[in-house]
């Protein structure tokens, strides 16, 4: 499959006519519930993090940025709100939101270079643990629709990282290693986010 060329403005989505899998979430496998909710959280903080970018920074390009992007993960974020009930998501939602604020908003303030340096290193890292996650669905749960939301939704996060990449190719060194923070910390909250 050919990879998508970033845009300058909004990213296109191949969420865009998809509709949320039937599941019954009795059937499938626990493994497979938790890397739901896992999924679910990400998309939260995903918006989230796009949302703390608005108070954070003035600079047009981040912002426009920001919400493009954000239109993307809020659409990934409603297809997984419709598979699994509030009773089946992660516990502590405010928590997540709070992070994903502080994730977006931090780099932001400190200015472009940061803020691009985490979405690309975090966006890139989203990328390869759908890919896993895909592995996973299409060995213990491979219901069709399933296996097209988790492609779909990893497609649209490495156009994400790409769009990030292009807008600062060769980021500081400071800016590289908050970036590896960040992708440490989602490493992190996934793993969190599946039993809790």
């Amino acid at each position: 499959m050919d990879t998508p060329i970033p845009s300058p403005e909004a990213p296109p989505s191949a969420t865009i006519g998809l509709a949320p899998p039937r599941l019954d979430l009795s059937a499938l496998p626990p493994r497979i519930r938790r890397e739901l909710r896992a999924s679910h959280v990400g998309e939260t903080v995903a918006v989230a993090l796009y949302d703390g970018v608005a108070g954070a920074t003035r600079d047009p390009e981040v912002l426009r940025f920001a919400a493009s992007h954000r239109r993307v993960e809020r659409r990934h974020l409603r297809l997984f709100e419709a598979v699994l009930p509030p009773d089946k998501r992660s516990a502590p939602l405010a928590f997540w939101r709070w992070s994903g604020r502080v994730m977006g908003g931090l780099p932001a303030w400190l200015g472009p270079p940061y803020f691009y340096a985490v979405v690309a290193g975090v966006e890139a890292w989203v990328d390869g643990h759908y890919a896993r996650q895909i592995a996973l669905a299409r060995r213990f749960a491979p219901d069709p629709g399933l296996l097209d939301l988790l492609e779909a939704c990893r497609l649209d996060e490495r156009l994400h990282a790409l769009d990030a990449a292009r807008l600062d190719p060769a980021p500081p060194w400071t800016a590289r290693a908050l970036a590896r923070l960040a992708v440490f910390l989602s490493h992190v909250g996934v793993m969190a986010a599946r039993w809790v």
